[in-house]
């Protein structure tokens, strides 16, 4: 325990609070507790730093949040942009446009009926409101068609919340595919390199922003103890639904991506820069560019001017990326497998021997040893420093038996080499009986062609490290059967 007087700044989400006298107390290795006692107050205040919250904690903290006036939350220089984060506003029945969503058929097919799943009679009020408030907005209507998908609830992760679905797998089975592809999420971070500013914004109503081509609702009806609805905008499920929205969002903001200060991925959009007046500058681009298209954003989802930020489930900061803390946590909680189902690829060897046909399941020493590392492994969070151009580029790789492991790395400012990659195999039954030299020439060939997109053309060498004695074999004649 560490007790000492102290005059501590408290700096909570942007507000710096003074304490004149206070204890300092250490509580656990990643645990601060900070007891004040301010003068003519009678109860102390308590801060915890690094403290676990409670899911109930969490949501009154969100709420917290969008109670405070938009004026509030939203910076000074974007003020005469406030009315694109106005939730009222964006309950609009959105504009025709040259993307309305087309749910082409396939010739051979022939429209489904479907049974009505029964409901409980919270999940009928549920059902009332989902389809109140669609009515009302005009996102669906009653329907006459020959087509029914099935309606039902899912859980969420609130608890006792409930999800509306829609299963389309047959209306999917029968549509023509659009092949319009997501952007790589690896490609999306390659552009972050030299940023240092980030502004991150999310688009309010997501896929109900694009209408379905007018013609094509009555494929997309749905079953309801209630009736037959049919959407007049685009719903979570359908099969084209990405493709669709991503070129919507890719043409709209195209001159602003290919500038290269700007990312996409779905609703989520990414504005960075190296320095803050021209950050803003673009800010202001994309948003002028939202209103034009009559695009709204979640303002609680929003962040400005930040130097650390969330996207795509990775930390962002200058320079580097690591995983998100929220993704790992419920790594820590993993229990000891039972059965045999599961996400074992992802799992170390011992446990790949357990999804075997006909294996036995028996949790051994080794499995679970195996298990334990892997849950380390993952919750050390390791950084991954952004890949530069115009430095060289090493390669490590190592093989066993099993498996390859290859790290891409670079020099950092401090002059030791940081990660900036990594790649794993597991090999299949027939790559295991590769000879040794074999087995480490794939490792750098998979290695190769992961990154090429880094290497070729680059201002330097590559240089691989690996094991050289196994390798020199290539480098002797081969006499050939």
């Amino acid at each position: 325990m560490i007790r000492r007087p102290m005059k501590p700044f408290i700096g909570i989400f942007d507000e710096t609070k003074e304490l004149d006298t206070g204890i300092l107390d250490k509580i656990e290795d990643d645990e601060v507790l900070i007891r004040s006692f301010i003068k003519g107050e009678k109860d102390s205040d308590e801060i915890r730093i690094n403290a676990k919250l409670s899911a109930s904690q969490v949501l009154a903290q969100a709420h917290e949040v969008k109670a405070k006036p938009l004026e509030e939350l939203l910076p000074a220089y974007l003020s005469d942009y406030s009315d694109r984060f106005e939730k009222k506003k964006a309950e609009r029945f959105p504009p025709s446009r040259p993307y309305d969503h087309a749910i082409d058929l396939k010739p051979d097919f022939k429209p489904r009926d479907c049974k009505i799943y029964s409901l409980s009679p919270k999940e009928r009020i549920e059902q009332d409101k989902f389809l109140d408030e669609n009515l009302r907005k005009g996102y669906i209507r009653p329907s006459k068609s020959p087509m029914a998908s099935p309606f039902f609830f899912v859980a969420k992760k609130e608890a006792g919340a409930l999800r509306p679905c829609q299963d389309y797998r047959d209306l999917n089975n029968g549509t023509i595919k659009n092949r319009y592809p997501l952007p790589l999420v690896t490609d999306l971070v390659d552009k972050l390199k030299t940023a240092k500013v980030f502004t991150k914004l999310d688009l309010r109503n997501g896929y109900n922003n694009i209408r379905i081509k007018d013609g094509d609702q009555w494929k997309a009806a749905f079953k309801t103890p209630r009736g037959l609805f049919e959407p007049t905008v685009m719903f979570f499920g359908l099969t084209n639904s990405p493709a669709t929205f991503q070129a919507f969002m890719n043409d709209i903001l195209k001159d602003f991506l290919d500038e290269g200060w700007c990312v996409v991925y779905m609703d989520d959009i990414l504005i960075f820069s190296d320095e803050i007046d021209t950050h803003r500058l673009r800010t202001r681009r994309v948003l002028e560019r939202l209103r034009e298209n009559d695009l709204y954003l979640k303002l609680e989802k929003c962040k400005f001017e930040v130097k650390k930020t969330l996207f795509l489930g990775m930390v962002i900061t200058p320079g580097h990326i690591s995983m998100d803390e929220t993704k790992l946590a419920g790594i820590k909680d993993w229990e000891v497998p039972k059965t045999i189902k599961g996400k074992y690829a992802e799992l170390a060897r011992p446990l790949h021997e357990l999804t075997k046909k006909d294996t036995k399941f028996e949790w051994t020493k080794l499995r679970d040893i195996a298990f334990n590392a892997l849950k380390a492994k993952f919750l050390q969070r390791p950084i991954l420093q952004m890949p530069d151009d115009e430095k060289p580029f090493i390669i490590e790789a190592d093989t066993s038996k099993w498996a390859t492991g290859v790290v891409l790395k670079q020099q950092g400012s401090d002059g030791e080499l940081h990660p900036c990659g990594y790649i794993s195999h597991a090999f299949t039954a027939t790559e295991r009986n590769y000879e040794i030299y074999d087995r480490e020439l794939l490792a750098i060939t998979n290695a190769l062609k992961a990154w090429e997109h880094y290497l070729l053309g680059g201002a330097h060498p590559v240089t691989v490290l690996s094991d050289h004695k196994n390798l020199t074999y290539f480098r002797t004649a081969q006499k050939l059967n």
